[in-house]
């Protein structure tokens, strides 16, 4: 699963532009426009003006009308065959190393997971700066086009009280279990010192985030710290992913279980999201740390 690369047109990592706090300002929805798959528009009905609704399909990533904006793992594993992976980085995601001390919080050497990880370059850094590795991704074909460009050996054997296979490189202590995000516990991967979502949370579908935190709160050491890549954006005629969410929908699901600290809101707005109908982009990195109790 992806994390969303910016087209040259759009700010450097740099060029942070303050945004209000709360995130995009509210807009009132037009009458005619409503939000989700439900979204109509109004049309003339003659001299008494009468609504005649028809639902108007929004459109994803790659310009397809779509009906819907949930996402099946068939989806994720269509776009790999069919090449649709514009959303992959061509370079170690800029978030990362300009965060990376504040996600290690002084840490050596540590356990890392990167979720729904795709073929991320994201994991052969953090593998070269000397940290266990550990991803996750649904699509096989990610995982192993991920170790055969970097020209890693691997081995692979089936995940223990999971259905899905755990690839484990020979050479370095990297491992990518191929399987359903929601299925995994610390029995089945472990536990770890830091966690870095580069577009995970954002590309799962909005029904799941609760289910979404869960899982991923619970993996996450007393001690640890989660690096949390958000977007914000208005999803009236873009239907995701990367879905958008506020901070008050952030806190709402992490607020009782971690110290929530704003690191970055910086304007991304490029070519690529203005094809998709937007008009606002912004990122925003989070660092999450367990409260003690």
């Amino acid at each position: 699963m992806p994390v969303f690369e910016k087209d040259a047109g759009a700010p450097t990592v740099t060029d942070e532009t303050a945004l209000p706090v709360g995130g995009i300002e509210a807009k009132q929805t037009p009458k005619d426009v409503l939000t989700g798959s439900d979204k109509r528009v109004k049309q003339s009905g003659g001299d008494n003006g009468a609504e005649n609704p028809r639902t108007v399909a929004m459109v994803n990533q790659d310009l397809e009308e779509v009906m819907t904006r949930t996402m099946t793992l068939e989806d994720w594993h269509n776009k790999w065959r069919r090449g649709k992976t514009k959303f992959h980085m061509s370079k170690v995601h800029p978030s990362l190393q300009k965060f990376y001390d504040r996600l290690l919080q002084g840490k050596g050497r540590a356990r890392v997971f990167v979720p729904m990880c795709g073929k991320t370059l994201d994991l052969k850094w953090l593998s070269d700066q000397g940290h266990a590795v550990v991803g996750n991704e649904v699509v096989e074909m990610a995982c192993r086009q991920f170790f055969e460009e970097h020209d890693l050996q691997y081995t692979s054997e089936r995940i223990e009280g999971v259905d899905g296979t755990v690839f484990k490189a020979t050479d370095i202590d990297l491992q990518l279990f191929n399987c359903d995000f929601y299925k995994l516990t610390s029995d089945v991967i472990g536990s770890f010192d830091c966690i870095w979502d580069r577009g995970a949370m954002a590309a799962a579908n909005p029904e799941d985030r609760d289910k979404y935190t869960e899982v991923v709160v619970s993996l996450l050491k007393p001690t640890g710290a989660y690096l949390l890549d958000l977007f914000e954006l208005e999803n009236t005629v873009f239907a995701g992913p990367p879905h958008g969410i506020t901070d008050a929908r952030v806190d709402e699901l992490f607020a009782s279980k971690c110290n929530i600290e704003v690191l970055m809101r910086a304007d991304r707005l490029g070519d690529w999201q203005r094809s998709w109908g937007l008009d606002a982009f912004w990122e925003v990195v989070r660092l999450l740390t367990p409260k003690q109790t």
